[in-house]
């Protein structure tokens, strides 16, 4: 007989406080849903890129809402470019031997 564990957890971060909680998802009990119920989860619809994109922020009890929700009332945070890398010639490079 074989036995396999595993776990999943999840871990939030209150955006206002700083708060950290974690819950062990297999095997979760009641009390453990009932507190992660409690959190608040505050989404607002953006278009970036000519596209619409939800950004989130958590906030651990009613009185974090409004420092939470002001950090969606923030300008989104411009994308960095992505690094230009030509693959082909790194394989290239990796395929060459020293003399």
């Amino acid at each position: 007989m074989s036995e396999i564990m595993s776990s999943q957890k999840m871990q939030r971060t209150c955006d206002a406080c700083g708060a950290m909680k974690e819950w062990e998802l297999i095997g979760v009990q009641e009390p453990a849903i009932l507190e992660m119920q409690e959190w608040y989860l505050i989404t607002r619809a953006v278009v970036m890129n000519g596209r619409f994109e939800k950004l989130s922020v958590n906030a651990c009890c009613l009185s974090c809402v409004p420092a939470a929700a002001v950090k969606l009332a923030l300008p989104v945070p411009a994308e960095e470019p992505a690094d230009d890398i030509d693959l082909s010639q790194l394989r290239a490079a990796n395929f060459e031997q020293p003399n």
